[in-house]
């Protein structure tokens, strides 16, 4: 018989563990002294602990390997749990995967420049939301910034505070031409079969913005003849990332344009799709 120090180092653990497996019931001490208290193990429990240490690598919780050291859980049912557990943790390399490339892409951006730059990306999952919009062709930027204007204007006086959202635009670049492929309007906290109409004649209507899964993301102040430079940020971190664009990119008003700090100030955040490069 060992005592529990002993135990402890043969078996190359501590001797608070052996207490706690002792409190869950899985491994009992051979023998505990009734007058001073002290546990006792036999060399003939290593092989329980070492199974118990065996399924804790696994990464099966205690709570599951006590029924398991009792043949009390069939095959099926011990298959089920570590092929759950296979799904974690390749999940888990999945995310400590990313986070590498994020690390690597701040290093290079620091060799590159000497310094990290005035741009944080975010990666975030966006859900479907209703959106009250139209969709247009425009022939430059002086164009489109005119008929968002008006939705911000039009929608901020005509759409109820309670049902108005954000104020968002679509930017669409499956087309290859030099006019502007943009949905523009509002989206909105719950769904509606309302419709606004703007001045020049457009009308806003009801339809959905769909989820997406993985959406890099960047907050700039306003739109202005600076703001391009979050765009590029934005597009040298995808490629450093190893992402690829996957959909349209999205420009989130999070604040109001009709009121300061107005259409050149107010924070946006740039949203582009994204998906693991091939």
């Amino acid at each position: 018989m060992f005592r529990i120090g002993e135990f402890a180092q043969i078996a190359q653990v501590s001797g608070r563990q052996l207490r706690f497996y002792d409190q869950l019931g899985l491994l009992r001490p051979a023998h505990t002294d009734p007058q001073t208290g002290y546990r006792y193990y036999s060399i003939r429990q290593l092989p329980r602990l070492n199974g118990i240490l065996a399924l804790k690598e696994l990464g099966l919780s205690l709570e599951q390997i006590g029924p398991l050291l009792k043949n009390d859980i069939p095959p099926a049912e011990l298959r089920g749990m570590l092929t759950m557990k296979r799904a974690q943790l390749e999940r888990s390399l999945r995310e400590e995967e990313t986070r590498l490339r994020y690390i690597e892409s701040r290093i290079a951006e620091i060799d590159r420049h000497g310094r990290i730059g005035d741009y944080d990306i975010v990666v975030k999952s966006v859900a479907s939301m209703p959106f009250l919009s139209l969709h247009g062709s425009f022939e430059n930027m002086d164009e489109a910034a005119r008929i968002v204007r008006a939705v911000a204007e039009d929608g901020a006086r005509q759409i109820r505070p309670a049902l108005r959202d954000r104020l968002i635009v679509v930017a669409r670049n499956d087309r290859d031409e030099d006019r502007l492929d943009l949905e523009i309007g509002f989206s909105l906290t719950r769904p509606s079969n309302t419709s606004v109409r703007i001045a020049g004649g457009h009308v806003l209507q009801a339809g959905e913005l769909p989820a997406v899964e993985a959406m890099a993301t960047i907050v700039r102040p306003g739109t202005n003849s600076a703001s391009h430079t979050s765009f590029g940020a934005l597009g040298a971190w995808i490629e450093a990332n190893r992402y690829e664009v996957a959909g349209p990119c999205r420009e989130v008003f999070l604040e109001s344009i009709v009121e300061p700090p107005g259409f050149e100030g107010a924070l946006v955040e740039i949203q582009f799709p994204v998906r693991q490069a091939a």
